[in-house]
């Protein structure tokens, strides 16, 4: 799907609810504080829709966002991290990688130094 695929989707969605919840051009207009016909322009695409706008709108019809966007969070799984979790391990094994390899470029740094500081000693 692309773009103006979502969009349309996403506008459709908003006349749905604001229709179910039985709320009228002028109801939602009155609360995002603009014009009956701006808003109208907006439901028929001939005005883009901001996320800004979007978030008003949601307020406005008293939704969650994910009901507009079509978002089933039934189908959201969370997993809990532990110490033990694999996901852990790896973060550890990049940190400790990461680490090794910091020290090293320090430590050649310093070597540099060093050397240029003898180097300049011997032009003074």
């Amino acid at each position: 799907m692309n773009i103006t695929e979502t969009l349309t989707q996403i506008i459709k969605k908003i006349i749905e609810i604001r229709k179910e919840k039985g709320l009228t051009l002028e109801n939602i207009a009155e609360d995002l504080g603009i014009s009956v016909a701006a808003y109208n322009k907006i439901e028929k695409q001939e005005t883009k829709l901001t996320y800004e706008r979007l978030l008003q709108i949601q307020i406005a019809l008293g939704v969650k966002l994910n009901e507009i966007l079509g978002i089933k969070t039934e189908n959201i799984y969370n997993q809990k991290l532990n110490d033990y979790a694999v996901g852990h391990q790896e973060i550890e094994n990049l940190y400790q990688d990461n680490r090794i390899l910091t020290e090293k470029y320090i430590a050649s740094l310093n070597e540099e130094i060093a050397f240029l500081k003898t180097s300049l000693s011997k032009l003074i």
